[in-house]
């Protein structure tokens, strides 16, 4: 009975903190949205009395502003991929990565990028967490492309054998491994496992936008499930990620 209460006092008290995190992320981001909207209309009403210094201020503001948005949504990410609040249910990972594809459909089309997916599998798990781990994984593939070649996504699946089972020091029960990989910008091999720290951008802010946290929350994700994720890279030539999740938790 005692074991039962500090559980639910634990999960009460993780249920009040992702709500204040969420809360204060909220209340961060209004006065931000005021700062941009303020600075976009002083610009254009002064704009003919800015010298070319004044002018690259301005965008310097606009650019910190946009960078810690992209700052607190990483941090809310963070929060919510390790929430346990979600129920386990069966999630049809194919589904889940068509939808992915569907509410991308305009930036895979701007850059040129070729997608093929083999059919993917139900795992029992955390819906919107698996949906998160994917969207991050397919949307990295994607933005990381190359523009001075065709630009390929690939994502494919099977089922785990018994001597790679092992290998991973993995239970004796059924595991899928997923591989999402891409003819992009690739990594250097020796940052395989730095990619996955967090803030961590093998690449400049200028050319690639993000705030350093995507792959950290996608790990979090993975480890949440009992599974393993894993990157190989080289440079200029792509990346590969490799996800390895049970069929049940």
């Amino acid at each position: 009975m005692d074991e039962e209460k500090s559980k639910t006092s634990v999960e009460s008290a993780e249920e009040k903190f992702y709500e204040f995190i969420e809360g204060a992320s909220h209340d961060l981001q209004a006065p931000l949205r005021k700062i941009s909207v303020l600075v976009e209309r002083a610009f254009k009403k002064d704009e003919k009395k800015f010298d070319d210094d004044t002018k690259e201020y301005i965008r310097r503001i606009e650019s910190c502003v946009d960078e810690m948005k992209l700052l607190l949504g990483g941090l809310l990410e963070l929060v919510k991929a390790d929430a346990s609040t979600d129920v386990n249910e069966v999630c049809d990972l194919n589904e889940i990565a068509r939808e992915i594809l569907e509410s991308m459909s305009e930036e895979i089309k701007n850059r040129h990028v070729i997608v093929s997916m083999a059919t993917l599998p139900a795992v029992h798990g955390k819906r919107l967490q698996y949906a998160r781990l994917l969207k991050n994984l397919i949307g990295n593939a994607v933005k990381f492309s190359k523009r001075d070649t065709d630009p390929r996504v690939e994502i494919t699946t099977t089922i785990l054998t018994d001597e790679n089972r092992n290998n991973f020091h993995l239970e004796n029960k059924k595991y899928y491994r997923i591989e999402i990989s891409d003819n992009g910008v690739g990594f250097h091999p020796s940052n395989d496992q730095k990619i996955f720290e967090p803030f961590v951008r093998l690449h400049p802010r200028a050319e690639f936008e993000g705030n350093g946290l995507g792959l950290f929350i996608c790990k979090k994700i993975v480890a949440r499930h009992n599974g393993i994720i894993y990157a190989e890279g080289n440079e200029k030539q792509g990346a590969r990620f490799v996800l390895v999740l049970p069929e049940t938790p």
